[in-house]
Order: structure tokens, then C-alpha cells, then sequence
């Protein structure tokens, strides 16, 4: 089974730009382990604020615990499971 599953794209984020963020939260979660949360979120949002600019989220649920509601206007958004921990990873950008 592959590690990743897209389940919704969107609001600017292309092929490259995925493919990108994808590579980054693999490391960030293969570098910190999968008790970091705070710390993997956390060097997520950083990389993606030094690559694409600022005014990026990150949020990290256990797959199915959570739903997110959220006008996304003018965002740039995109949901992914982490299939191999059972994560839902969301990463946003509020465009002004």
C-alpha cells in the first residue's frame, strides 16, 4: 500500500508543490518519530513559510477522529492520509 492517499487538492497547490510537501512531512515524520507531533507540524509549517511564504497551517488527526470545516477562500489546500500511521495531514495557506 503506498504512504500516501491525496484525498482532496486544491486552491493553487501543483503536481511539483505536492510532491514537495509530501517528500517534507516523510522526513519530518521519519526524522522525529511518530510521538512528535508538535515537533513534525512544526518543521512542516516552517519549511513550507521558507519555500512558499508565509501564513501556512498544518494540522495532524488520527484518520477519522476529526473533521475540518473551513471556508478555504483564496487558499492554497490540501488533504492527505498517512496510510502506514493511520494520520490525516491538512496543510493550508490564507492568501491576502
Amino acid at each position: 500500500m503506498p504512504r500516501w492517499e491525496v484525498i482532496e487538492r486544491k486552491y493553487g497547490i501543483t503536481s511539483t508543490m505536492k510532491t514537495n510537501i509530501l517528500a517534507t512531512i516523510g522526513s519530518a515524520i521519519d526524522s522525529r518519530g511518530q510521538s512528535e507531533r508538535y515537533k513534525i507540524v512544526n518543521d512542516i509549517k516552517e519549511w513550507l513559510e521558507e519555500t512558499y511564504g508565509k501564513r501556512w497551517t498544518v494540522l495532524i488527526a488520527d484518520t477519522g477522529s476529526y473533521q475540518l470545516s473551513a471556508s478555504q477562500y483564496d487558499s492554497r489546500f490540501m488533504r492527505v492520509n498517512e496510510t502506514n500511521l493511520k494520520w490525516t495531514i491538512d496543510v493550508f495557506q490564507q492568501i491576502p
